[in-house]
């Protein structure tokens, strides 16, 4: 057989494999979108949160002053960010980070002046700005201005537009971020652990830092003398010790507190317990209960314990998106 036949032969076998690998690409590709895209992890879709929110507030920036009613945009459901097949297993979920900001103008030019504003920047940023034309009332006793609007999208996949309301017939900016899939056990991890919140030794206090800028402080815990109303009237325990947990919010998305993670207390000694009532600063006062960003919420909680401790031992996260650890408190 001639070195060319061989050749020839091998080209065919390697462009059957390509074929072959091409297929299993589509293929693979077909059914990842089918799905509604990769799984991402928790700190991924508070990025994508993160920078949704905050592609509204640059736009709110260009705007003419007091075109806004407020900085901060209201969170908008989607209907169409579910699971109708059945994909999500386990802790799999999605979300889609949406949200609204109401606008006012005195007249039409004035609206129209900042949209020519905002489609000059957005063009020099190399975005391509689309035309949205007037919309029809969705409400027939309540005609709209036939302004029109127009939208883009960003450098990270962020869908922005500016137009009227086809209901309340005002303008509004509203920010899309997409659908995302992600696993909530895998959830925001610590990148900074210092004194009691390294887990190595007991400390006073201590404080941890989670990667997307949330920062949790705990200590010193204090030895109290409990009051009838922490004990609901019932006989106090040998001791009583006082936690202040101070969670602060640089992250640039809100943090709930609602479904905190606390536990492993009990590990110092036996009959340690969480007094019911607390913690306090806020937690049972909503079931959405959060520190919003830029914000902090100073939390209260009381253990008791029929015997004098010398560590507290705690597991903390301070929601349901961030991780837990260890903390190993001293008390003097």
């Amino acid at each position: 057989m001639s070195n060319r036949v061989v050749v020839r032969r091998w080209l065919i076998i390697l462009a059957v494999i390509g074929a072959i690998g091409w297929t299993c690409s589509i293929v693979s590709d077909f059914i990842e979108k089918l799905e509604g895209g990769p799984v991402r992890s928790v700190a991924a879709y508070r990025k994508q949160d993160i920078r949704t929110r905050e592609a509204g507030s640059k736009v709110i920036g260009e705007l003419r002053p007091g075109a806004a009613y407020t900085d901060v945009g209201s969170e908008e459901a989607s209907t169409s960010c579910v699971d109708d097949l059945g994909f999500d297993k386990g802790g799999v979920t999605r979300d889609q980070p949406s949200y609204t900001w109401g606008l006012s103008y005195f007249s039409k030019a004035d609206y129209l002046a900042d949209l020519g504003k905002l489609r000059s920047a957005w063009e020099l940023q190399g975005w391509k700005t689309h035309d949205i034309p007037p919309a029809e009332s969705q409400n027939p006793e309540r005609p709209i201005p036939a302004w029109p609007g127009i939208r883009t999208t960003d450098d990270h996949g962020i869908a922005i537009s500016i137009g009227i309301d086809s209901y309340s017939g005002h303008p509004t900016l509203s920010t899309d971020g997409g659908c995302i899939r992600y696993d909530r056990d895998d959830k925001v991890t610590a990148r900074k652990r210092v004194g009691a919140a390294s887990g190595k030794r007991p400390a006073r206090e201590g404080t941890l830092t989670y990667d997307d800028g949330v920062q949790v402080s705990m200590g010193p815990v204090q030895s109290i003398t409990p009051t009838s109303e922490m004990t609901g009237g019932a006989p106090p325990a040998a001791h009583t010790y006082r936690l202040i947990v101070t969670v602060t919010n640089r992250s640039g998305a809100p943090v709930e507190l609602n479904s905190y993670d606390l536990g492993g207390y009990g590990r110092a000694a036996q009959g340690v317990k969480l007094l019911d009532g607390y913690p306090t600063g806020g937690f049972y006062a909503s079931s959405q209960d959060e520190v919003a960003s830029g914000n902090s919420r100073r939390l209260e909680f009381v253990f008791s314990a029929p015997v004098k401790l010398s560590t507290l031992n705690l597991e903390y996260g301070p929601g349901s998106l961030h991780g837990s650890y260890l903390w190993l408190l001293s008390i003097p």
